[in-house]
């Protein structure tokens, strides 16, 4: 199972639920939910509307491993 958690934090960040996203790309909250753990594939459109939505490419929306900066202070 390959959960998406770059997508997964660009959604909270937007502070919307995974029904929000669902109904952006036209899937019901436990069909999405379903494919952002890896359980299902999104399909191209899908991943090129989320990648549009969230304001980021298409593969590093979708990479397998999240970049994650931890602050220094």
């Amino acid at each position: 199972m390959k959960k998406y958690y770059t997508l997964y934090i660009a959604r909270n960040e937007a502070g919307e639920s995974t029904a929000d996203a669902g109904a952006l790309i036209g899937v019901k909250k436990s069909a999405y939910w379903a494919k952002e753990n890896g359980i299902n594939a999104f399909s191209l459109p899908e991943a090129f509307k989320l990648a549009k939505h969230y304001d980021m490419p298409v593969d590093e929306l979708f990479k397998e491993t999240p970049f994650i900066q931890k602050e220094v202070s």
